[in-house]
């Protein structure tokens, strides 16, 4: 039986909600940085490669009190799209896209699916809309990071369309290779 789903506009109410969400993946693969050269004539490479044990996030995101802040705070400017997935009543899913007006562009900040309704299309679709939004408030391209342990996301990404645009090896700690968690930043253009 195919739950009764669908997409609404996020609420205030929908804040303390958010950690119903179980957006986890489990990945047998891990994208590896390949480093090569230095200097101004670095180069860097993205490898898939497959873990000795896949790695499993499992319930590794919370949205813990500063997390629900920044998400409210953005939800209050009212100038971004903010979008919630309902399955019977309980909190699956969220969009949460905000302007980046000094360089023109709609900022990805999450776009999380409970692992209950993937494969359904939603993504897709919470994509859909990001696009349609952003063009039509006249942004230039539609940006977003992933890690490169998120195997899953980055090809969904990739599927929609988005193109890597650089990564940054030390964005969440100085150890981020070592641990390999690497940031990968990505665009989708609109102009």
């Amino acid at each position: 039986m195919v739950p009764d789903i669908r997409i609404r506009p996020m609420t205030e109410q929908d804040i303390p909600r958010l950690a119903a969400i179980r957006p986890g993946f489990v990945s047998p693969t891990t994208l590896v940085v390949e480093k090569d050269g230095d200097g101004l004539a670095v180069g860097w490479r993205l490898a898939e490669r497959p873990l000795p044990e896949p790695y499993d996030k499992g319930d590794g995101y919370d949205f813990d009190q500063a997390e629900r802040r920044h998400i409210l705070a953005r939800l209050r400017k009212g100038d971004g799209l903010h979008l919630v997935v309902e399955a019977e009543g309980t909190l699956a899913g969220m969009l949460d896209v905000a302007p980046e007006e000094w360089n023109n562009t709609a900022w990805i900040w999450n776009l999380m699916l409970d692992t209950s309704v993937r494969g359904q299309g939603l993504g897709r679709e919470l994509f859909r809309r990001t696009v349609t939004w952003a063009r039509r408030q006249g942004f230039r391209a539609v940006v977003l990071e992933t890690q490169t342990n998120n195997v899953p996301a980055c090809k969904f990404y990739a599927r929609m369309g988005c193109q890597i645009e650089g990564i940054r090896e030390a964005y969440y700690s100085n150890d981020d290779m070592a641990r390999g968690e690497v940031a990968i930043f990505w665009i989708y253009r609109l102009v």
